[in-house]
């Protein structure tokens, strides 16, 4: 496994983690009503976001490499 592949799995599995994470916070029956779990989850969705904007733009940048 090359480097390139390493890095987009692992960018990749972040991603999932992150929306994972924030969907948990957001739908949980337990985290109903208090706000540091909505903070978290906005914040973790956002992270997710940005995740996938870099590995949009990394693939760009690499797509010349093997």
């Amino acid at each position: 496994m090359s480097l390139k592949a390493f890095h987009v799995f692992f960018i990749t599995i972040s991603v999932l983690l992150c929306l994972g994470f924030g969907a948990w916070c957001l739908g949980s029956e337990y985290a109903h009503g208090k706000m540091a779990y909505t903070v978290a989850g906005i914040v973790s969705f956002v992270l997710g976001i940005v995740l996938v904007i870099y590995e949009i733009t990394f693939l760009k940048k690499t797509k010349d490499l093997e």
